[in-house]
């Protein structure tokens, strides 16, 4: 990866762990990639329930930062201060994790009908898939939503 994507990467962790604090805690980092796309990832050790795996709640705050994380910074590229939040999630628990775990989602297709319904009606839903892994095997899947408004 290129320095800017460096750069770019640790500066979002630097943001979500002063913005959100739960993201500190559990040492959540942004990991570089291509624009359009976002990859968190935590430790076990922060995470560990007491199985010896990552703590369920856990896996879910991680797709839901990605997401969120993931528009976050597009909505910045496309110039929008728009206040973020989660409406709705839902997740499938595939298999546990015991190691260090990553969450990546990608902007969908509809991002640019998105970026038009917020910019004219000031507020906009968008659906995304979010996808964990752990040591190379699907350990979640996830749908959620996010609402956008832009500030007054």
């Amino acid at each position: 990866m290129s320095q800017p994507d460096l750069a770019r990467a640790r500066a979002l962790t630097q943001y979500l762990h002063e913005n959100i604090p739960l993201t500190a805690a559990m040492a959540i980092r942004v990991e570089p990639t291509e624009p359009g796309r976002l990859r968190l990832s935590a430790p076990q050790a922060p995470n560990r329930n007491p199985h010896n795996t990552v703590f369920g709640g856990s896996l879910a705050t991680l797709a839901i930062a990605a997401g969120w994380t993931l528009l976050f910074e597009a909505l910045q590229g496309e110039g929008l201060d728009a206040a973020l939040v989660i409406q709705h999630f839902a997740c499938d628990y595939r298999a546990p994790a015991a190691a260090e775990f990553s969450a990546e989602a990608v902007l969908p297709e509809d991002w640019p009908q998105f970026v038009e319904q917020l910019r004219s009606r000031r507020r906009a839903r968008l659906n995304l898939a979010i996808q964990l892994s752990c040591a190379g095997q699907q350990v979640l899947s996830a749908q959620a939503r996010y609402v956008a408004m832009l500030e007054a």
